[in-house]
């Protein structure tokens, strides 16, 4: 089961638009203000530290994670490029685990814009 929500359903209203060139170029511009909508979620992981200073225990969990992210590095961004394209885990809430794991904005950005595009063009895909 593929989640779906308003996301997918403008996408899947785009696909329907003519002439395909401008449906495709209404879905590059609809991915890129969806991701720049991530990087707020992105940001606010970033800030885990101010919030766990008073929960020692949810501070170990974030160390804990901290660490496995520095030693498979590619397991972070894998999690991330999944959740992109089949939003499995929430998308919103992988991007709040980028920013808590330090994974770099602009592979972050890369990754985020890559996966949703595929995502996103497949939905639009189907009208046609």
């Amino acid at each position: 089961m593929i989640p779906i929500g308003l996301a997918e359903a403008a996408a899947l209203a785009i696909g329907a638009v003519r002439p395909p060139a401008l449906a495709l170029t209404l879905i590059a511009v609809f991915t890129v203000a969806h991701v720049a909508g991530k990087i707020g979620w992105y940001w606010l992981g970033t800030r885990a530290d101010l919030v766990t200073e008073r929960s020692p225990r949810t501070h170990r969990f974030i160390q804990r994670a901290r660490e496995v992210m520095a030693r498979y590095p590619v397991f972070g961004v894998g999690v991330l490029a999944v959740s992109a394209v089949a939003s499995v885990p929430p998308f919103h809430l992988a991007s709040i685990a980028a920013g808590i794991a330090r994974i770099p904005f602009g592979r972050f950005l890369l990754v985020c814009l890559a996966g949703r595009l595929v995502r996103f063009a497949l939905i639009a895909s189907v009208p046609s």
